[in-house]
């Protein structure tokens, strides 16, 4: 994965709501992973979407988003799975 500097996060109203009633999580953390970006995992998933996985206040949680130029916006957020937590050791250790 080339080297990625996260300077502006974005987050629509609407994928906002969605992470609050969908995943229960509050959209807050999603950014939190992200601003954390140096410590958490980033895979990439195809094209410009990314997908982070960080230890936050929420716990473990993943982030998919799209990543151009320095903005990172948010596609959807959710409290990680256990493989999602076992990629997040095996690479952040």
């Amino acid at each position: 994965m080339r080297w990625m500097l996260i300077q502006k996060i974005l987050m629509s109203p609407k994928i906002a709501e969605k992470i609050k009633c969908k995943h229960g999580l509050d959209p807050i953390v999603a950014k939190e992973v992200l601003e954390g970006y140096s410590t958490c995992y980033i895979g990439k998933v195809g094209g410009d979407n990314y997908m982070a996985i960080g230890l936050c206040s929420a716990g473990y949680v993943t982030v998919f988003f799209e990543y151009e130029a320095g903005t990172a916006e948010i596609k959807t957020a959710y409290t990680s799975s256990n493989w999602q937590i076992d990629l997040y050791k095996k690479k952040r250790g």
